[in-house]
């Protein structure tokens, strides 16, 4: 059985996605005699390609020559591209070039964190499903609204798969040998690498606020899940109640219990800590992130806003 993978790095990459790529692959073929795989590394610039953590990895492959390869009889069965948010300007051609290449020919494609971005802008997400890292999640379904934004380890949507990359890059990696070999090969592989357990790929992303809020009541996180999921139209407290099946007393009860907060100053930060993140990773107006966090007026919006962080929106931008 053989397969050819390519593997594309963007610099930015993390180098703990790259291993969390490479290492089950190579375990795989090690393992079973049966099984070639011919794994490549690819830069869409320079052979030397510097990752996040400052460490660079020489690629023996160009682009160029990847491009050809994606056409030639010799295809490849797999792409995965591992990239970071902030990618020279002079690259994006490229990166969608081959992106609209691997689309055209069907050539499965794995986007590791900020891929989905890439994916996005090239225009190869469209009426698909898409995930990226929780922390521009919001953002990212702002800007994109022909893609149905999830959040999850990874997403599998008609031969493109995306994740948030890191840890979560290795539950997507072992998901793909089950589905390209089989359950045995990926059960076998978990074990040599000493991987106990692997998460489906529905599962929420992990974030410190999760962490904080998973031992109180189920009531209480549904609740605060229609809060999350109701953000630029806000139900009311009430509506909110009714929808978790609890009267008003009692979750007035269970936010003070275990937030210290009343739903409706919790309900507020959410929003408020919304708009942050448009702010910081969008160029939206400000009038038009203030519509998306809930609020009828700018002046409403900053009003609130800088009662919870102490500045105004307009001094929160990174850049003009």
């Amino acid at each position: 059985m053989e397969k050819k993978i390519q593997i594309v790095l963007v610099p930015g990459f993390s180098h703990l996605s790259l291993g969390a790529i490479l290492e089950p692959l190579k375990t795989l073929s090690k393992l079973f005699s049966e099984i070639r795989l011919e794994i490549e590394i690819i830069s869409i610039s320079d052979r030397s390609v510097e990752s996040s953590s400052g460490i660079s990895v020489n690629c023996p492959i160009l682009l160029n020559e990847c491009l050809t390869s994606l056409s030639s009889k010799n295809r490849t069965n797999a792409l995965f591209l591992c990239c970071g948010l902030r990618m020279p300007y002079k690259l994006q051609a490229d990166l969608k070039k081959l992106l609209r290449t691997c689309s055209r020919f069907n050539v499965p494609i794995f986007g590791v964190g900020c891929a989905g971005w890439k994916m996005a802008d090239a225009g190869i997400l469209e009426n698909r499903s898409a995930t990226v890292h929780w922390s521009t999640l919001a953002a990212f379904s702002e800007r994109n609204q022909y893609v149905k934004t999830v959040d999850a380890l990874y997403v599998e949507s008609n031969c493109v798969t995306t994740s948030p990359g890191e840890a979560a890059t290795l539950d997507m990696v072992i998901e793909f040998i089950k589905k390209e070999f089989s359950s045995q090969y990926a059960n076998l592989v978990c074990d040599h690498l000493m991987i106990s357990y692997t998460r489906r790929g529905d599962l929420e992303q992990p974030k410190s606020n999760a962490q904080r809020l998973r031992d109180v009541p189920f009531t209480l996180q549904k609740a605060i899940a229609l809060m999350t999921k109701n953000i630029e139209t806000p139900l009311t407290i009430k509506e909110v109640s009714k929808l978790s099946y609890l009267s008003l007393r009692q979750l007035e009860r269970l936010f003070s219990k275990h937030l210290k907060l009343s739903p409706k100053k919790y309900y507020l930060k959410i929003r408020l800590l919304h708009g942050r993140q448009l702010i910081e990773q969008t160029s939206m107006s400000i009038l038009d992130i203030s519509i998306a966090s809930g609020f009828s007026t700018r002046r409403a919006f900053s009003k609130s806003y800088l009662k919870e962080y102490d500045f105004l929106p307009s001094h929160t931008r990174r850049t003009p």
